[in-house]
């Protein structure tokens, strides 16, 4: 069961195929729409490249939608597997992305007085912790597509095994723990005198008209 023919539970419902459909296509876009805006963020504040938005959202498409097509080229009948294979892929690579959001929104030099506190922040680290402990859970247990999926032939082969599983499970719980209890530094290198950020190289700030 996946989704290539997920479609036929749904046939006993009116337009139930073409509400799944509709189901899909949003969930595309809605993915698309959010890396189109990450993007846009990240090489104009980070990589500092400037493009024309028009050029940004087909790289952005290209990137995002062409590996899809080339492996439904290639790999017609093993879409299904591809696709849990990337959904499980995908949970585990979550708390690299909500365990630093959390650190961030918590912590006062970045957010100032909108950081979260007291039962918010409490609540926040519980939920960066319990998706930490879900996907880590997800990598040794049958069913979730990776080490419990995994059945050795050999004694070597289930050593190497629990020594690769062990190893990958303490590191990333390292990583989550690292994150969540150091402190956040802020480099303040590209900071002017006056506490404002600096424009990006080949920008300069507009200063306001001088009124006397």
């Amino acid at each position: 069961v996946g989704l290539t023919d997920f479609c036929s539970y749904f046939k006993s419902l009116p337009a139930g195929c073409t509400l799944w459909a509709i189901a899909l296509l949003s969930a595309g876009q809605s993915s698309a729409i959010t890396t189109t805006y990450t993007g846009q963020y990240v090489m104009n504040g980070y990589l500092q490249l400037q493009m024309p938005m028009w050029l940004r959202a087909v790289i952005t498409r290209v990137v995002a939608i062409l590996p899809g097509i080339v492996c439904a080229i290639l790999f017609p009948s093993k879409l299904n597997q591809m696709i849990n294979f990337v959904n499980a892929l995908l949970g585990l690579l979550l708390p690299f992305a909500f365990t630093p959001l959390v650190k961030f929104n918590c912590s006062e030099s970045i957010m100032g007085g909108n950081a979260s506190r007291g039962v918010e922040k409490v609540l926040l680290y519980v939920f960066a912790l319990a998706v930490w402990a879900v996907n880590a859970l997800t990598l040794s247990l049958p069913g979730g597509g990776f080490f419990g999926d995994v059945v050795p032939n050999t004694q070597f082969e289930r050593v190497a095994l629990v020594i690769v599983q062990t190893g990958v499970q303490v590191l990333y719980a390292l990583w989550n723990f690292s994150i969540l209890s150091r402190p956040v530094s802020i480099d303040t290198s590209n900071v002017d005198q006056v506490g404002q950020p600096l424009p990006p190289m080949g920008y300069e700030r507009q200063s306001l008209p001088n009124i006397t």
